[in-house]
């Protein structure tokens, strides 16, 4: 969801640097793009999106909260099927903002229940063949408007995170053993109200923080993990830019910044995903408008596969 800029009080009580897209450079890939999805298929409020294979994206909508699955149709992607998703006790409406497929199963990230609008509740659930399976309440973000909380959602690999060196908020070296049952990598999540992503562990016993760090975007709208980096994406609150972070003496921070595409309209852009293979130089890339611009609510382009 859309909300204004914050103050730099809230940036610095989060122990994050303040640090926005404000040098950008462009796209790295055509600056087409088109729209993807029928006219009035999904209507407003399509949040996140996350591929599964190049064949499978995955999309939630934030109200009423609803999964989809899409594959291939016609020029774009059409609905192979959809269910709405409850908490897991099988109650409530999560306000679904963020969705990612990953080797430990599909979770999405809600910010509140919105049968009770009024409470922040950020939460990921892991979600099952037919039902919300798992659910951790978030620790040691701050406390924010109940519309402005957790918006994005990534995974990141042990394996990278370890190959690369990387240090969690004390210095410590990451060991994944120190997190039994976690799976086999972190969850990234983007908290919309300050641009921060917090590193998460989820284990048996609930969520742990391993870390948190700014996205060089003054807000977040969602997480992309991509092989050997982080995307963090923004809406039409920041034109549409999009940031990427790799490690850096143990840290994560920003490397670059990149304006959309020429071409994408500067929308309330919500969701945003890359394709995992390379055809002829290129990776597709998903953007999905929460407004529903023009009866639209997805728009493809591409990101070369170089850059």
């Amino acid at each position: 969801m859309r909300i204004k800029a914050i103050g730099v009080f809230t940036v610095l009580a989060l122990g994050l640097t303040i640090s926005t897209a404000d040098a950008a450079t462009s796209w790295p890939g055509s600056s087409a793009t088109t729209t993807a999805d029928g006219a009035n298929v999904f209507g407003k409020n399509l949040s996140g999106l996350s591929f599964e294979s190049q064949g499978v994206v995955w999309a939630v909508k934030n109200g009423p909260s609803t999964l989809y699955r899409l594959v291939p149709g016609g020029s774009g992607w059409k609905v192979d099927s959809k269910r709405s998703l409850k908490f897991r006790n099988g109650k409530g409406d999560p306000d679904a903002e963020g969705v990612v497929s990953t080797p430990d199963g599909l979770f999405v990230v809600s910010e509140r229940d919105n049968d009770d609008e009024d409470v922040s509740s950020p939460m990921v659930l892991k979600v099952g063949a037919s039902a919300v399976t798992n659910e951790w309440k978030l620790p040691g973000m701050p406390s924010v408007d109940p519309n402005e909380g957790p918006e994005g959602i990534a995974w990141v690999p042990d394996s990278f995170l370890t190959a690369q060196g990387f240090k969690d908020d004390a210095g410590k070296v990451y060991d994944p053993a120190d997190y039994p049952g976690h799976g086999t990598g972190l969850v990234a999540v983007g908290l919309e109200a300050t641009g921060g992503i917090f590193l998460y562990a989820l284990q048996d016993a609930g969520a742990k923080l391993v870390a948190k760090f700014a996205s060089g975007q003054k807000q977040v709208m969602d997480l992309e993990w991509e092989g050997s980096r982080l995307w963090a994406s923004c809406d039409d609150n920041c034109s549409g830019r999009a940031t990427t972070l790799t490690i850096a003496n143990g840290r994560f921070t920003v490397s670059a910044t990149y304006d959309r595409p020429s071409k994408l309209p500067n929308v309330n852009l919500e969701g945003f995903a890359i394709a995992p293979s390379c055809i002829n130089g290129k990776k597709t890339v998903l953007w999905s408008d929460d407004d529903n611009t023009k009866s639209h609510a997805l728009h493809t382009g591409s990101l070369n596969c170089t850059a």
